[in-house]
């Protein structure tokens, strides 16, 4: 008998080095090749430490492959494809949603159907006895979840919010998918692999004189303009910024950075807090990796985290962040170094990847 198939798709890592990127553009493969399709590390340019999203990838991909032995297929899309998967009588269709507009798996548009992998797959098995799974990051802003408000409320029968703090589902009806019964979602926390983020941060500067950092990019759900307000009302502010484009009063850093315990270690020789201003994230892995190296962490409940050791920040009073940040200049050093290990120890029970995926296959029932 044949053994039905489990679709997974999400984001898959580009070549890591130049040469690979190239090639992949001459042969217009830009997301995927069929080689992927098994799910084999051997084929896919994972890149080390893997770094959100494709940690999650990485991590659900393994769990799949791991629990199907004997039981099921498994392959692997990219979120970009085109195009719908053929389903056989009991396959399992996992799927990350993303904006119109795509590639179709040779790399060119696919003339009869311009809609992305997982909304032409959910939409072509609409009503089937299929079990169709949305899995999507998730915040309570319509503004970056409603494009795909059709496809959860109408096609898919069960949805994972990925990577999403408790925040966004506390008052779920209120929500743009709070049609959708509860008993239908599973939310799930950003996971992490410890081993890859290390403690690295041993002491702080003297009082009055710690450091801020803030690495990300500027979309509007960052909220970056508070982080500029921050920086225009504290005198000799001392912060910098890793990420694209430029955060006024925060120095740049630099546009990228490889986040790698080495790096990390160079960084908190100068540098001590971790700022983060978000009105709508999902769950920044910024957050939680700062949290491993061992920063103090000051941060929105709107960037996913609301944890009790770490210090909470207004999307826009910024007299009151001040105030808590002018706090923590002020606290002794062995109370920080005491939040530190409690973020450490919230990391380890409450985001590590056995947790979630274990989470994720009961769900789904695999």
């Amino acid at each position: 008998m044949k053994k039905p198939t489990i679709h997974f798709v999400y984001t898959v890592p580009l070549g890591t080095n130049i040469f690979r990127r190239g090639v992949d553009k001459i042969l217009k493969i830009f997301h995927i090749t069929p080689l992927h399709r098994s799910g084999r590390d051997f084929f896919i340019p994972w890149k080390h430490p893997i770094r959100a999203p494709h940690s999650i990838s990485y991590n659900l991909l393994r769990a799949f492959k791991e629990t199907a032995k004997g039981k099921y297929k498994v392959k692997f899309y990219g979120m970009y494809e085109k195009g719908a998967v053929n389903l056989g009588p009991n396959d399992i269709f996992i799927g990350t949603p993303a904006p119109e507009g795509g590639l179709s798996y040779s790399g060119r548009p696919d003339k009869d159907d311009y809609s992305s992998v997982t909304s032409a797959t959910l939409r072509k098995y609409k009503g089937s006895a299929h079990q169709k799974i949305l899995i999507t990051p998730f915040a309570d802003d319509k503004l970056l979840v409603s494009w795909m408000k059709d496809l959860a409320e109408n096609y898919a029968t069960k949805i994972i919010l990925s990577a999403t703090g408790e925040i966004w589902t506390r008052n779920w009806e209120r929500t743009p998918f709070g049609s959708i019964p509860k008993e239908k979602v599973l939310r799930i926390n950003m996971g992490i692999d410890m081993n890859d983020y290390p403690f690295v941060k041993r002491s702080f500067n003297p009082k009055g004189k710690r450091k801020y950092f803030y690495i990300g990019h500027n979309a509007w759900y960052k909220n970056t303009v508070e982080l500029e307000r921050i920086a225009e009302a504290i005198p000799n502010f001392d912060g910098v910024h890793i990420g694209g484009a430029d955060v006024k009063g925060w120095k740049k850093l630099s546009n990228f950075a490889n986040l790698t315990p080495d790096f990390m270690a160079k960084l908190a020789e100068e540098y001590d807090i971790f700022v983060n201003t978000s009105t709508a994230d999902a769950q920044a892995t910024t957050i939680l990796e700062n949290m491993c190296f061992g920063f103090v962490v000051a941060c929105t409940p709107q960037s996913g985290y609301e944890y009790p050791s770490l210090f909470s920040l207004s999307t826009n009073d910024t007299k009151s962040n001040v105030a808590t940040l002018e706090k923590i200049q002020n606290m002794d050093e062995e109370e920080l170094l005491d939040l530190a290990k409690k973020n450490k120890e919230i990391a380890r029970t409450g985001h590590s990847w056995p947790i979630i995926t274990r989470d994720v296959l009961d769900f789904i029932g695999i």
